[in-house]
């Protein structure tokens, strides 16, 4: 039998070219697999700033006293970027479905939203608390981040809040450590 040089080329690229699909579609399943199998992957991007901020909102839920387990408060959590970065839409959705059942979660964009300034003392409204979120560091198993809760102009607190990794959840880290209340950023 004769082999043509144009036949043998074709069969040789035709193998190369199947073989190089074959492994392109086992790389796109392996990672396909590998994103589907994570029960609860919340140490990395967006859902790992979202625990973060959970932990945090968690701590300050729980120091605001006179909130029995399972008893929803009226008052509404007013949460504000305390960065230069808004806070990620996904982020907020993440946070705010988390907390549902204890509070009430609000994300504002400006300051107005949630302080009544024609009042002297400048309350928030609703009897409610405006707490501000400093960046999440993109990277470590353990982070920290600067938090401050606002009542009135008189009833000001900051602190630094070191949360840390603990298997696939965050948790604060001890105590967090009193800091200097930051002035909110151009624009909120």
């Amino acid at each position: 039998m004769i082999e043509w040089p144009a036949l043998t080329y074709a069969r040789v690229v035709g193998r190369n070219r199947a073989l190089r699909i074959i492994g392109a579609l086992a790389v796109v399943a392996m990672s396909l697999t590998s994103c589907s199998s994570a029960p609860d992957d919340r140490v990395a991007g967006d859902d790992r700033t979202a625990a973060v901020y959970e932990s945090i909102l968690d701590w300050m839920l729980d120091e605001e006293g006179g909130i029995d387990s399972g008893d929803r408060p009226e008052w509404v959590m007013f949460v504000a970027t305390r960065s230069e970065e808004p806070i990620d839409i996904d982020v907020q959705v993440a946070v705010v479905e988390a907390l549902d059942p204890r509070i009430f979660v609000r994300f504002i964009d400006e300051r107005t939203e949630a302080v009544d300034a024609d009042s002297d003392d400048e309350p928030v409204r609703d009897d409610g608390i405006l707490v501000g979120l400093g960046a999440v560091p993109r990277e470590g198993d353990s982070v920290e981040v600067y938090a401050d809760r606002y009542r009135d102009s008189d009833d000001v607190e900051a602190w630094h809040m070191t949360v840390h990794r603990s298997g696939d959840s965050w948790e604060l880290s001890g105590a967090p450590t009193k800091a200097d209340v930051r002035p909110l950023p151009t624009g909120t």
